[in-house]
């Protein structure tokens, strides 16, 4: 993605964190310090290419893994409930926040609800793991690559599960996918510290 493309989707994470409501393009426009016009063009085609999740208004329910729309995962920020497009997400927003957290899926492999519990951003020691696909440049990202990072009980159910369907990735524990998370995560917060730290002010409940 270019500058403006990754601009955009940090400007409407961090609006999301912030508000726990969706988001205008108006908004993100005055963020960035764009015109309205051109923010609108760039999440279409962010839209477009699987990149944020777009609400028939136009508005922006997701972006980079954080949803305020429900979607696979259930991710709970204090007492503030949003949702995430894949497990990695998880790890990686919560990491980066250094947060403490609840978050809960299931186990493609057998159904089974996994919940964890995040202290300061660390996930509990433990034998859930994460499957993390390898990316050839899907085109939907939310739905080609996100669909298939998800958390297992254990490593031997992932690796069953993966080669069951053919789906080529790795294996890693949840330390591990938390350090890989604050690379991806860390430049969208950095332009606003203080969400770091409260995690916003709205009042999603």
């Amino acid at each position: 993605m270019d500058d403006l493309a990754q601009q955009t989707r940090a400007a409407a994470f961090r609006l999301l964190l912030k508000t726990g409501r969706e988001v205008s393009a108006n908004r993100i426009a005055a963020e960035l310090g764009e015109g309205p016009s051109a923010d609108e063009a760039e999440l279409g085609r962010l839209g477009t290419g699987g990149r944020i999740r777009l609400s028939s208004d136009r508005h922006v329910l997701g972006s980079a893994g954080l949803s305020v729309a429900p979607a696979a995962h259930v991710l709970w920020l204090d007492s503030r409930r949003f949702w995430t497009w894949c497990a990695y997400d998880i790890v990686g927003i919560v990491g980066t926040l250094r947060a403490d957290a609840r978050s809960v899926s299931r186990s493609p492999a057998s159904g089974l609800e996994i919940e964890l519990q995040f202290d300061a951003g660390r996930a509990p020691a433990g034998p859930v793991v994460l499957f993390f696909p390898v990316d050839r440049g899907t085109v939907k990202t939310i739905d080609d690559w996100c669909s298939n990072a998800n958390f297992f009980e254990t490593r031997e159910a992932a690796l069953f599960w993966s080669a069951q369907r053919k789906i080529e990735g790795e294996v890693i524990e949840l330390e591990e996918a938390r350090r890989r998370g604050l690379a991806h995560w860390g430049p969208l917060l950095s332009a606003n510290p203080g969400i770091e730290s409260r995690y916003g002010d709205g009042d999603n409940r």
